[in-house]
């Protein structure tokens, strides 16, 4: 009877494992942003930093320009958990950003994002694009 058992196990986890359809997993074609380039922070004093950065050349053709920058903060509480405090988004491509600490104890993540809409609309795709984002790291009690 044990034999069956580990007989009719190994036949059902060949069935549900043999089955996949692998091409549904592959990467879509679609239109990416580049990340912003060279971001910088700079205390302007005890409450405020100032973040700078560069928006690339290369942004696609199939974006509408100007670009916006999608600014968020987050609290990290511990190793693994972050809260988030304040985010928004900033239209006409800037390339700067002044932030006012909430309580200068505390670390916080200051995450820069380029944003844009892709100028042909699809309506099985969004056409709001993000970029990967570059992080600043605001020290609590610096």
């Amino acid at each position: 009877m044990k034999i069956v058992l580990i007989y009719i196990i190994s036949l059902s986890m060949l069935f549900f494992t043999g089955c996949n359809d692998r091409d549904m997993l592959e990467r879509k074609d679609g239109v990416s942003l580049p990340a912003v380039e060279g971001l910088t922070m700079q205390r302007v004093d005890d409450k405020h930093v100032r973040l700078t950065w560069n928006i690339p050349d290369n942004i696609p053709n199939e974006i509408e320009l100007p670009v916006n920058v999608f600014v968020e903060v987050k609290e990290i509480i511990n190793v693994t958990k972050t809260l988030p405090v304040f985010n928004t988004t900033l239209s006409n491509a800037p390339s700067e950003f002044l932030y006012e600490i909430p309580d200068i104890a505390k670390t916080y993540h200051i995450t820069i994002k380029l944003n844009g809409s892709t100028k042909v609309k699809d309506v099985n795709y969004s056409s709001n694009i993000y970029s990967l984002g570059q992080t600043a790291v605001i020290a609590g009690g610096q």
